[in-house]
């Protein structure tokens, strides 16, 4: 039986965040650990490293933003506030890096506070 395969470029990573990635993210406080999911339909979860959900867009080849929000929950579980992330990224294969800012809210909506951010980050599941 003939290879199906023969003649065809080899496989590449999609240049589309659309997987799974654990990632080290930076703030000016200290590093810590993280795990995205961005869907085929655009939506972007924040999995480990706090939980929140958004949207992600393509910003052009390699380029994507994306948006999530992280609720913060005092000691008996009620809504302190939430962050509000934004992050514009730049993927190189099965990595991405990406810069933008945190901000973090009260749970009446007022800004508490703006942090920057940088995320590296490496795909562990398509």
């Amino acid at each position: 039986m003939a290879d199906s395969s023969a003649g065809r470029p080899p496989s590449r990573v999609p240049l589309t965040p659309v997987g799974t990635w654990t990632a080290r993210v930076r703030r000016p406080g200290g590093d810590s650990v993280g795990s995205f999911r961005f869907t085929a339909w655009g939506h972007a979860l924040l999995t480990v490293g706090g939980v929140g959900a958004g949207r992600w867009s393509s910003l052009g080849p390699g380029g994507f933003l994306f948006r999530i929000t992280e609720p913060v929950l005092d000691a008996d579980g009620r809504c302190a506030g939430w962050v509000d992330i934004e992050q514009h990224a730049r993927q190189h294969g099965g990595f991405f890096t990406s810069r933008g800012t945190s901000r973090v809210y009260d749970a009446d909506g007022r800004l508490t506070r703006a942090v920057p951010v940088a995320v590296e980050a490496a795909r562990v599941e398509d």
